[in-house]
């Protein structure tokens, strides 16, 4: 996996209109753009009583695991990942080498549905950060790479 690009304010709302439509076409519930490593990148929709963040985490690592055993049988075309429950089922789909688009669901609406919507919801969000990984350096700005000790240059007038 490479380096997660900077998003600025621009990409945001191209990739929330993405996962917007793909929650009104589909009907889901839930759309959460993941870092591979597990970090919540953007949320859109709300479900109660499901915190995004740790759903997130914890997406990522089923997804990698399971990458990880089809890698074990030579098993190279793994795209996405579905698990079904009695009320709400979740759907992981690949978008790039370092992102994935989890969509959380209710269980009346179809698998094949949610695969359809969401193919190119994913394609869109994938352009969008590679759009953003080609964007010349120091365009945005990143908090974390201040240093937390020493912040009064931040606030410095230029």
């Amino acid at each position: 996996m490479g380096q997660f690009p900077q998003l600025i304010q621009e990409d945001i709302d191209a990739i929330d209109a993405a996962m917007g439509e793909l929650l009104d076409k589909s009907e889901a519930n839930v759309a959460l753009l993941v870092e591979k490593a597990g970090y919540l990148i953007h949320q859109r929709g709300t479900q109660e009583s499901m915190d995004a963040t740790t759903f997130a985490t914890l997406g990522s690592n089923a997804y990698n695991a399971v990458q990880f055993m089809a890698q074990l049988v030579n098993e190279s075309n793994f795209t996405s990942m579905y698990q079904q429950g009695e009320r709400h089922s979740t759907l992981m789909v690949n978008v790039d080498e370092n992102a994935l688009l989890v969509i959380v669901f209710p269980t009346h609406l179809t698998v094949g549905s949610m695969k359809y919507y969401a193919a190119p919801a994913a394609k869109t969000i994938g352009e969008r950060i590679q759009f953003a990984a080609t964007r010349a350096p120091g365009t945005g700005f990143d908090l974390a790479d201040l240093d937390p000790t020493d912040v009064a240059e931040l606030f410095q007038k230029k």
